[in-house]
């Protein structure tokens, strides 16, 4: 119980990374004028700056933010970051798991930004320095400059669609399109083409098993359709390494690099790791499986449910189906609601702990169903076969599950069958004897 507590909310961590998003219309014409700075004299010069993954849940899939640095002014040295958002929020925890999250653009002071990277995180960064004119430079610097407005700067972020990359990516092809330019990006092979979301995100959770099963336990079938090129650019790292490799192309039709160089800025410290639970998740749910097995045998034989499993199992399959059915019906998270886990993990299942109480104490079903002459609990046929199915969902073209879940559904597949066999067997025996008073 205490681990799956644990991934749950690791899952609900990584989603302060999602959010049902819409980027905010800007009038630049109302707002240029009180953005606009005096750029006489400035010799700017604008990097993107890419943050490897970091040791906690929100960090781990890195970051980026946009520095814009004036060498004729060492004290005009800023970046500009679209990934903060404030904790401190009343019902925060509420907000970001119902998918509101709103994020904000800050500007900070360039030293402020990589000492709290380097110094306090001890996370790797890399600065790609942009080979783009001085028109083009200020361009840019003035749409951040209205993105920054208090009345713009926040936004609905979404951590697949529109989140920091995203963001930075557009903002920067915006600038260049204003000013005559194409950004083109390296061409990628059709099979690239097919790769996911879901791919894409088990790159960085790799390190991490219970993280990733926490992730892939809440997403669904949307994070499972082959996504483009350009979307795939979610990931900073990602974005960094196409952006190393593509070419701007002007009025003139000639292809110049994007990035003119680029530097490594190491940490001052070393990174913290979080140690994560010393077995997998397959591991951990395998071991478990093996134990239900035997106490299945040790029921049947015995002619007697365990009644501590099957409330203790249900109790946590509903704090579960819980949080999968709030996301797949209320939230406004991305991939959430499609989901098709929501079958087999959701808070119905609580009804079925006073019918297993019920059920040992008079030793018989409570929501009886007669098939062939023979009487069932509906209960225990309906959740077999969601369980069945949901079994069907690993060869089944619709959801890429876990491999963790596959002991996990056969353990409850199990006690399912468990309990069928047991009532079964003393719902027989009762008839047999009232038969025989009867007689």
């Amino acid at each position: 119980m205490t681990k799956l507590r644990w991934f749950l909310a690791t899952a609900m961590v990584l989603l302060f990374a999602a959010g049902e998003a819409q980027a905010q219309e800007i009038n630049e014409e109302q707002k240029a004028d009180s953005t606009q700075q005096d750029t006489t004299g400035m010799k700017l010069q604008v990097t993107l700056v890419t943050c490897d993954p970091g040791p906690d849940a929100y960090q781990m899939f890195g970051h980026t933010a946009i520095r814009i640095k004036d060498l004729n002014n060492p004290d005009y040295d800023l970046v500009y970051n679209y990934g903060v958002f404030d904790s401190r929020r009343d019902n925060f925890i509420y907000y970001f798991v119902k998918g509101e999250t709103d994020y904000v653009l800050s500007v900070d002071p360039a030293r402020l930004f990589l000492d709290r990277y380097t110094h306090r995180f001890g996370i790797p960064m890399r600065e790609q320095f942009l080979n783009i004119n001085d028109q083009e430079k200020l361009e840019l610097t003035k749409l951040l400059e209205i993105n920054a407005h208090p009345d713009n700067r926040t936004y609905r972020y979404n951590f697949l669609y529109d989140n920091c990359t995203t963001r930075a990516t557009n903002i920067i092809e915006k600038a260049l399109e204003k000013c005559g330019v194409q950004l083109k990006y390296e061409t990628k092979s059709k099979e690239y083409e097919k790769t996911t979301f879901r791919q894409v995100l088990h790159r960085f959770t790799a390190v991490a098993p219970w993280t990733e099963f926490g992730i892939d336990f809440v997403l669904g079938a949307e994070v499972d359709k082959p996504r483009s090129q350009r979307e795939q650019m979610f990931i900073p790292s990602v974005y960094e390494a196409e952006l190393d490799k593509a070419q701007m192309v002007g009025q003139d039709g000639k292809p110049v690099k994007m990035v003119a160089m680029k530097r490594n800025i190491e940490p001052m410290v070393e990174m913290a790791k979080t140690p994560d639970f010393p077995l997998s998740p397959f591991a951990t749910f395998s071991v478990v499986l093996l134990f239900v097995i035997i106490m299945a045998f040790v029921d049947i034989r015995r002619k007697k449910l365990s009644i501590w499993m099957d409330i203790a199992g249900f109790f946590i399959r509903g704090l579960a189906g819980f949080l999968v059915a709030f996301l797949f019906f209320f939230s406004e998270h991305p991939a959430v609601g499609s989901n098709w886990l929501v079958l087999a993990f959701n808070p119905i299942v609580f009804i079925m702990i006073p019918d297993v109480i019920f059920a040992v104490w008079q030793k018989r079903f409570m929501a009886e169903l007669t098939i062939k002459g023979k009487r069932y609990d509906w209960f225990e046929l309906v959740n077999l076969a969601v369980l069945v199915f949901t079994l069907l969902l690993f060869v089944l073209p619709l959801q890429t599950l876990n491999i963790a879940m596959l002991p996990l559904v056969l353990i409850l597949l199990i006690r399912s069958l468990t309990r069928i066999v047991v009532l079964t067997r003393n719902n027989l025996k009762n008839e047999q004897a009232s038969l025989g008073q009867i007689v």
